[in-house]
């Protein structure tokens, strides 16, 4: 994931400040530079007779833009099937916001890992496939950072992540699994373990 920082800004003025804004900069045209040639990693197909949209593939730029066209296009839909890997964090929660603010709920269908997951537990009214599972670990930037700076924004977007699975119900040592997974690995959830942490979500 490139660029997986929160909303939240850095207290205090001075060089931390500046150092967070200038990350930040550094973290946009990581994704600007991204979008050429993952700007088409992603299909969004309607599922009329579920009033539904299914995406897959990879969550790049421009995400959620196109999820907004999409739902633009089918002003019925009632919720948002995905299945993928992970992508960029903020695209992911953009579209959380989006579900959220029209109130259309999340399936999970398969495999949705990383930012995906975040997606998934962002967005109010959740679903899920029985078969599907939810893959989490450590946010990765990138960006062409120093090491130092690239490790503290790495654990930043790691507490973001940790505080929207407990928002989500997942329990403190579930959720803690976001930022203790390596992000060349996934620790994987099962519709079934997420019922026994009684995360709220219908079983589709």
């Amino acid at each position: 994931m490139c660029g997986a920082g929160g909303a939240a800004g850095v207290r205090g003025t001075g060089k931390l400040a500046m150092a967070w804004r200038w990350i930040w900069g550094v973290g946009l045209a990581c994704v600007l530079a991204a979008g050429s040639a993952r700007a088409a990693e992603f299909e969004i197909t309607p599922v009329p007779a579920e009033e539904a949209l299914q995406v897959t593939g990879r969550i790049g730029p421009r995400f959620a833009a196109s999820v907004q066209a999409a739902l633009d296009a089918y002003p019925g839909t009632r919720v948002l099937i995905v299945h993928s890997r992970g992508g960029l964090l903020h695209e992911a929660r953009k579209v959380a916001a989006l579900l959220n603010a029209r109130g259309i709920a999340i399936r999970a269908d398969g495999r949705c890992a990383s930012a995906c997951a975040v997606l998934w537990a962002a967005t109010d009214a959740r679903e899920m496939t029985a078969d599907a599972r939810l893959g989490l670990h450590r946010s990765t930037w990138h960006a062409p950072l120093p090491a130092p700076l690239r490790a503290w924004s790495e654990k930043r977007s790691d507490r973001a992540n940790v505080r929207v699975f407990l928002d989500a119900g997942f329990s403190p040592e579930l959720a803690a699994r976001a930022a203790q997974t390596p992000s060349s690995g996934m620790y994987w959830i099962g519709a079934l373990e997420l019922k026994r942490e009684h995360v709220a979500f219908v079983l589709d």
